[in-house]
């Protein structure tokens, strides 16, 4: 045999192996893993859109989309990821399409829905004005990559909605969209007909009877005559008419016996007054003051200067961490350049009410994972970390470069996102980086889990 033949050989069986481990990695076929296409979902048939009423002189060809609307309601991670990454980079007029087809119809852009989606609706919403396609086209054109990655996907939250039930997602992997049972995760239903929404993160500082506890009690409260009130207008919250509940806690240290306790108390409000989540004590006495509710003596808050100093930057370490089941993943440390006004509570509260969760870093629990969350890369560069339905959390221009042993890992398409509270690592750390997390996660302090990586890699 020939030296040429002999490499021609040894070049065809590393390719095989490479396929071989591109199909194992994305679940597709040796022909769809070879081709780029991925398994095949049937999506709504939508042909192809032209462009003069978007004042474009050119079509839309709606196949890509079609397909990632099919993904999406089959739940299949490795096509939605590649599908929506091939939609992104193509011509806006698709996204335009959809966003506007549905955004066109619904009353209001939904309470779950990003910031983008939300300037969105009100031009797409109002289809009477003269100029309505070209302002559509427009608005979608003006946006970031990060806006527009995060109205595409609440435009498909509500495309898969529309085209079907999605099944479960495997168990222990990040998905790309939320579903509405992970969405109802924390909503408990009541014999009057009115849904309990717990806070995100409540269930780290509360037991499963606690919550329902907290359930029951307002149902009581009601039949007694004595209603829950609202933390945040200070009126009553009539259970038995109000379709949907919100249930939040807050945290607080009190003094006892000469000792000091943690305590949390329960923190009730109607939806239209905010959002559920986790409140130290200080903070949500401060908004109070601002909303002109009573506040006892001991408890009101200093006035904050309107004008903040000079910040200092994030610290961002990029790793690679070993799974308690084994196997490699890489890791992504973001710790802030400033501390949590209401101090490591308020770090706390806040982290935990946007659904990180404590990750055991000794390798004797799994990994959570954060459902809904991505984060995203272009070129290798970490641009930014984007949430469902939230934008992006995380954003730095033009990227953080990453190591080549982080971007081999991270072709699994998951990475260990984690956040600490500022002064824990930071430069001035050294070698003693390992150490300074470890201690913070023994603390409780090291928040985070499993997000999606999405964009290109190399």
């Amino acid at each position: 045999m020939s030296k040429n033949e002999k490499n021609r050989r040894r070049k065809s069986h590393a390719e095989r192996e490479r396929i071989k481990a591109k199909k194992a990695a994305s679940g597709a076929s040796y022909t769809s893993a070879q081709s780029g296409t991925a398994h095949r979902h049937g999506g709504p048939e939508i042909g192809p859109v032209d462009g003069s009423g978007f004042g474009a002189d050119r079509q839309a060809d709606m196949q890509m989309a079609s397909a990632l609307i099919g993904a999406c309601v089959a739940k299949c991670r490795p096509c939605q990821a590649s599908l929506a990454d091939k939609v992104l980079a193509g011509d806006r007029l698709v996204v335009a399409s959809l966003a506007g087809t549905v955004y066109s119809l619904l009353p209001s852009p939904g309470a779950t829905c990003s910031p983008a989606s939300r300037r969105f609706h009100a031009v797409a919403h109002d289809t009477g004005r003269p100029d309505y396609g070209p302002a559509v086209l427009a608005a979608v054109e003006e946006l970031s990559q990060e806006d527009l990655e995060a109205l595409l996907e609440d435009a498909l939250d509500l495309w898969a909605a529309a085209a079907g039930t999605a099944p479960a997602a495997e168990a222990g992997v990040p998905d790309q969209e939320t579903n509405e049972e992970e969405k109802d995760a924390h909503r408990y239903a009541a014999s009057s007909g009115t849904a309990y929404l717990m806070s995100a993160g409540i269930d780290q500082l509360l037991s499963v009877e606690e919550m329902q506890g907290l359930v029951d009690h307002a149902e009581k409260s009601a039949v007694s005559g004595g209603p829950v009130v609202c933390f945040l207008c200070g009126k009553p919250i009539d259970v038995t008419a109000e379709p949907e509940v919100h249930v939040g806690v807050s945290t607080r240290t009190v003094a006892v016996d000469g000792r000091r306790l943690d305590t949390v108390h329960p923190v009730w409000t109607h939806p239209g007054c905010g959002r559920t989540r986790i409140w130290p004590w200080p903070e949500l006495m401060a908004e109070r003051q601002r909303r002109g509710l009573y506040v006892a003596a001991e408890d009101r808050q200093p006035e904050k200067p309107t004008v903040p100093g000079p910040w200092n930057a994030d610290y961002t370490h990029f790793s690679v961490a070993r799974e308690p089941g084994g196997g490699m993943v890489p890791l992504v440390l973001v710790e802030p350049g400033e501390p949590d006004e209401y101090g490591i509570e308020g770090y706390l509260a806040a982290r935990l009410s946007e659904g990180f969760k404590p990750v055991d870093l000794g390798g004797g629990q799994p990994f959570p994972v954060l459902d809904g969350w991505h984060l995203r890369c272009e070129r290798g560069r970490m641009v930014s970390v984007m949430r469902a339905g939230g934008g992006a959390w995380y954003r730095q221009e033009g990227g953080y470069a990453t190591p080549g042993h982080w971007r081999q890992a991270a072709r699994q398409r998951k990475a260990l996102f984690l956040v600490v509270p500022a002064g824990t690592v930071g430069e001035g750390q050294g070698d003693d980086w390992l150490a300074a997390v470890s201690r913070a996660a023994e603390a409780g302090h090291v928040l985070g889990g499993l997000v999606a990586v999405r964009g290109t890699l190399s």
